[in-house]
């Protein structure tokens, strides 16, 4: 009988450890979390908007969105959107380097994904307290805690959208592929979930540059003039251009919204991202859970609407967005002058210039030689 799954804390911890391969450890006082690094932490909060507990913010969280930093919002346009960039003046408004300037714990230390049940938000707020109090005596950093907020009550797992996405993103990264989440899409078609794309060359380029490791997301590529280069790798095993598109539900057993994606001929292959039990729909593949938190991931019976000349337009336009947040490693004064010695200026025409002209590995390179001079 296909049903969704009850998603508690146990299934989150398991979610994250043997699906993910992320290690459990025990927190005094607080029970079972996930151990990631900074960066990782980073990156999961981004995609998942999981605060960090935070004793100054209002909420005692600290939350980061994938929403913040946006250079687009509509595929194969080029209009900038308010975000990573500030339309003001084109300075960078809003990068890693900011986000640490403003909370510089995001930066160092092993953090905590600690899933949390939230009844009500008044009952959550006092048991944020109560372990914000815990982790001080004891002599802790609660801003190395990660809250999962797990809505009680109802079926499935409302309000863990994003958590899925960042598992699914998290999946196809470890398969080689870079990686996004709530993508810029076609006006009137709607905002795919996750995506993940070959694009052989600059793949290439970012894994030799340590720009991402085995694969990685647009967000890790931000993260370099904090966190440091990944490992740089020599090759890669993907040759061949790809595009995959999915969407998560966690509160219905379908996603029919996929077929206005796959109807664009763009991607090789689709999933609904769903944690159920069900076999896969003949429109798209399944991307699920077992009881013990592994993934499962079920391929779709029929292919789908598949173009190589739509999907070489699009992966093109992916290709141009990607250098923007390989940028956002730089301050505003190191983007300037490196337009400047391209006879450029902080503008938009003459940053679609700049990222026109220059390839990924021109764009790493330029952007590693400005890192290199602080």
């Amino acid at each position: 009988m296909n049903r969704l799954m009850k998603i508690d804390e146990e299934l989150i911890l398991k979610i994250l450890c043997n699906g993910l391969g992320f290690e459990t450890v025990e927190l005094p006082s607080l029970g079972s979390a996930i151990r990631m690094d900074a960066r990782e932490a980073f990156v999961y909060s981004v995609i998942t908007s999981h605060g960090y507990l935070d004793g100054n913010e209002p909420d005692n969280l600290y939350r980061l969105t994938r929403d913040a930093f946006r250079v687009f919002n509509q595929a194969l346009q080029y209009d900038f959107q308010e975000g990573v960039f500030s339309l003001s003046d084109m300075r960078l408004a809003c990068t890693v380097n900011h986000e640490v300037l403003r909370k510089p714990y995001l930066s160092y230390g092993e953090k905590f994904i600690l899933p949390l049940r939230q009844r009500t938000y008044k009952e959550f707020q006092s048991i944020l307290k109560q372990i914000l109090d815990k982790m001080i005596s004891k002599g802790l950093n609660p801003n190395d805690l990660i809250i999962c907020p797990i809505k009680a009550g109802g079926s499935g797992a409302v309000g863990l959208e994003s958590f899925f996405e960042y598992v699914a993103s998290r999946y196809f990264k470890g398969e080689g592929f870079l990686t996004d989440t709530q993508i810029p899409f076609f006006y009137g078609v709607g905002t795919p979930d996750v995506a993940a794309y070959v694009i052989p060359e600059s793949l290439e380029a970012l894994k030799k540059s340590g720009y991402i490791d085995v694969g990685g997301s647009l967000i890790d590529l931000m993260t370099i003039s904090v966190f440091g280069h990944y490992k740089g790798r020599e090759s890669t095993e993907k040759s061949k251009a790809e595009a995959i598109v999915g969407e998560v539900k966690t509160s219905q057993l379908a996603a029919p919204q996929i077929m206005k994606y796959t109807d664009t001929r763009i991607f090789n292959s689709a999933y609904e991202i769903i944690p159920c039990a069900k076999s896969p729909e003949s429109y798209a593949g399944l991307i699920t859970i077992d009881a013990t938190g592994r993934l499962v991931v079920l391929e779709s019976s029929q292919p789908i609407p598949f173009s190589q000349m739509k999907q070489k337009e699009y992966l093109d336009w992916i290709e141009q967005y990607t250098k923007f947040y390989l940028l956002t490693n730089l301050r505003t004064d190191e983007l300037e002058l490196m337009l400047g010695n391209s006879g450029l200026r902080l503008n938009r025409h003459d940053l679609l210039e700049f990222t026109r002209h220059n390839s990924v590995q021109s764009v790493v390179a330029q952007v590693d030689f400005h890192l290199s001079q602080r």
